[in-house]
């Protein structure tokens, strides 16, 4: 075997010692221990031992089960302050009770998109039984205050019966600094309760028939196992500001359209009323579902992802309880969930639709829930057509046809990705990412597809000419021209005519 020696000189006599490295052989060592000279080494050994710097960083086996258990110990109280930073008071020695009430219990359901919570820094968005995990777990997404969270009370309305439990309140990891953040409020559904059709969630035990219910949907799919009712949907976060870009709304609306979209959720704030007039077409033909976003109304949001560039109590409007909420909308009825800005297409590049391009990505991938599209800038401040698109001039917006010079990606930083996700194997997303899911993640090549995103210079130090022109979108321009040309003659014609 071969041996490595360290050549070391001892402090306290001038004669060298070789000592084995743990390469020699247990032979050699042995045969060493046998020599007339093993006292004297033993000696020298020990005289060097006392004297060498480093010799308390050697450790025994039990030093090093000793180091194993502080180190586990102090993982797992670092865990166990995560999860209590993460998770508010549930007290399971609280039963749950029943009340009986005279009336038809959660008559009070509500039509708002945020309920506040009274008494607390607490808003709730929508209710879903969830039995993924558990069976009985009802799912309420709202938004909670990350530091001032208050024993809450579920009570899940059956008909003339109220079931009260306490409530576990989870907060999301991902809040960009913001004071609140997205959260989940868990409540437990007992087996005697039958169908669950309404809750209220409260700092009082008792409920109050007067409180604001929310309508429970079921999230699970029919036993059946027949096809889902649609395979792609999209889920648009969220418009704002008076948006009033209608071009690029209708071009992207048809793109959907053309790749798969069968459905198409957008959570609105506001927007322009020519605008408006667009949503209610699409509405008419049973392609898009508003989702009226009324956050705004109790909490300062924030028009930006970091506080430092938008004061606010919420990071970008609530887009995360969007995403959330519309994953949760989607769980029995859509194959697969697409999330996006509105001025975002995934753009397939080795198929023509989206049906095909996951078909292939699931063939190759079956243990996968999420799918992320890395994002590729095309330039608003560039034209690359050659005036060749430039069909609507008087409409309002942004001609994505008209961009195809993108910025080059950038190695080594993070770049923004979009996802195609499976939403029964998700159970938090954020923006870019999911954040707890059941299965892998893909991050799928820009050979299969690239994530289209048009608007102003992401990175201002590429000049034009590093630009890349990436004219994939143009494959798609027939079907385009002819889709936007028929919405715009639907919609602008002249009253009457």
């Amino acid at each position: 075997m071969y041996k490595q020696f360290t050549h070391v000189k001892s402090s306290t006599s001038s004669a060298n010692i070789l000592f084995f490295s743990r390469a020699s052989s247990v032979n050699d060592c042995r045969t060493l221990e046998k020599s007339p000279h093993s006292a004297l080494l033993r000696s020298r050994r020990e005289t060097m031992n006392s004297h060498e710097p480093n010799s308390m960083l050697r450790c025994t086996p039990k030093h090093k089960l000793l180091i194993v258990i502080m180190v586990i110990c102090v993982s797992g109280w670092a865990l166990f302050c995560f999860l209590q930073g993460a998770t508010g008071w549930f007290d399971y020695s609280d039963p749950m009770f029943e009340t009986e009430w005279s009336g038809q219990c959660g008559r009070n359901v509500t039509g708002e998109t945020a309920v506040p919570v009274r008494d607390s820094e607490a808003f709730l968005m929508s209710a879903f039984l969830d039995e993924r995990v558990a069976a009985g777990t009802l799912r309420v997404i709202g938004v909670a205050h990350r530091t001032s969270l208050q024993r809450l009370y579920c009570h899940v309305c059956t008909g003339t019966k109220v079931f009260t439990s306490p409530t576990q309140v989870l907060l999301h990891s991902d809040h960009f600094g913001f004071p609140y953040t997205t959260a989940d409020f868990l409540c437990q559904v007992p087996k005697k309760a039958g169908q669950a059709l309404a809750v209220s969630i409260t700092t009082q035990r008792l409920p109050d028939p007067a409180d604001s219910f929310l309508q429970i949907h079921d999230t699970a799919r029919p036993a059946s196992m027949a096809p889902l009712p649609r395979q792609f949907s999209v889920c648009i976060s969220t418009l704002f500001g008076n948006y009033s870009n209608i071009l690029q709304f209708v071009q992207s609306m048809e793109m959907y359209r053309i790749l798969g979209a069968e459905k198409v959720f957008v959570y609105k704030t506001d927007c322009s009323p020519l605008l408006q007039k667009f949503l209610d077409h699409y509405s008419s033909q049973g392609l898009l579902e508003v989702v009226a976003w009324d956050v705004g109304r109790h909490l300062r949001m924030s028009n930006s992802y970091k506080p430092s560039l938008g004061p606010g109590d919420l990071h970008y409007h609530g887009q995360i309880a969007a995403l959330n909420d519309c994953i949760y909308r989607n769980m029995a009825s859509s194959t697969y969930v697409v999330l996006l800005d509105m001025d975002e297409v995934i753009v397939p590049r080795m198929h023509h639709s989206w049906v095909d391009m996951m078909a292939f990505l699931s063939l190759h991938h079956l243990d996968v829930a999420s799918f992320t599209f890395e994002n590729s800038v095309f330039r608003y401040d560039v034209s690359g057509d050659g005036g060749r698109f430039d069909i609507w001039p008087t409409v309002p917006g942004v001609n994505i046809l008209r961009h195809v010079h993108r910025e080059p990606l950038r190695p080594y930083v993070f770049n923004a990705c979009k996802l195609v996700l499976n939403p029964r194997a998700v159970v938090w997303t954020s923006v870019h990412n999911t954040l707890w899911q059941h299965g892998a993640t893909l991050r799928v090549p820009s050979s299969v597809a690239r994530l289209h995103h048009y608007r102003s210079p992401d990175d201002i130090l590429v000049q034009r000419s590093q630009l890349v022109r990436d004219t994939t979108l143009w494959k798609y321009s027939s079907p385009l021209i002819r889709n936007v040309n028929h919405t715009l003659s639907q919609v602008l014609r002249p009253s009457g005519a």
